[in-house]
């Protein structure tokens, strides 16, 4: 069915119509740079104790320099995140140092549900957390990983959002990110003269600094962004950006 649909859309329906009933208005279209995103009450679903910083923290800080009110959820414990440790102790470190990251680029208000680092899973209680954390915050923006994003905690939070979706009635714009797979973004935020502001929040994160060069890293992310998809300078943070409910489209016809 969805085969064919697509096929009368495409070939069958007249050209001056298919705007108005363009079921992806806001993937289409070129690129946009911008400076700030315009939602003023953001969520962000960070699968582990350094996600939102790694992809989007000069995006957090700018928003919030702007008025923004920004709450972190961080959906697992960080807990295999480096062998080196024992686990509880692990646990505890990168809850320190997700909090000092968050203090640098000013974010205040972070919840941490808890679940076992690469054992995230669309139970019962994180449906039901999760949902309380949407009603009480209401959020107008969710950043969060790109759904083809190759990380079991990634693509599980990204099965919650679409749970959530189907469920219940939010409405929101989701700005989603990529760490472990490139995106193809239409969407990119510069951050070019506050990098060195993402860079010190990055430092924070000691005990995964110990694994990978997770700042060398993010900012190569940055500067292929600017390089390929901006004005080829600087650096950017780049989104797959669209409302809710093309984000859930686009999950359910990936499946």
């Amino acid at each position: 069915m969805r085969s064919l649909l697509r096929y009368l859309y495409r070939y069958i329906l007249p050209e001056r119509i298919r705007p108005y009933i363009d079921v992806f208005p806001s993937l289409r279209g070129p690129t946009r740079i911008e400076k700030i995103l315009n939602e003023k009450n953001i969520l962000i679903l960070s699968p582990h104790p350094d996600d939102d910083i790694i992809a989007c923290g000069g995006t957090i800080h700018r928003s919030i320099e702007s008025g923004a009110h920004v709450t972190t959820v961080y959906l697992t414990d960080g807990r295999k995140g480096n062998p080196r440790y024992p686990e509880d102790e692990l646990i505890r470190l990168r809850q320190e140092e997700a909090r000092t990251a968050c203090g640098i680029i000013g974010v205040q208000r972070m919840i941490f549900m808890g679940n076992v680092d690469g054992e995230l899973s669309v139970s019962e209680e994180n449906v039901e957390r999760l949902y309380n954390i949407f009603r009480e915050y209401a959020p107008e923006a969710v950043i969060l990983p790109f759904f083809l994003d190759n990380h079991h905690d990634h693509l599980a939070t990204n099965h919650l959002i679409l749970h959530l979706l189907k469920t219940h009635r939010f409405s929101f714009m989701c700005y989603a990110y990529g760490i472990w797979t490139p995106l193809i973004p239409n969407m990119l935020l510069d951050i070019t003269d506050i990098v060195d502001i993402k860079r010190r929040a990055l430092s924070a994160f000691k005990t995964q600094l110990e694994v990978f060069d997770l700042i060398e890293l993010s900012l190569s992310i940055s500067r292929y962004c600017a390089f390929i998809h901006g004005n080829g300078k600087g650096y950017y943070e780049g989104f797959v950006a669209c409302s809710a409910a093309e984000y859930r489209r686009l999950m359910e016809i990936s499946r």
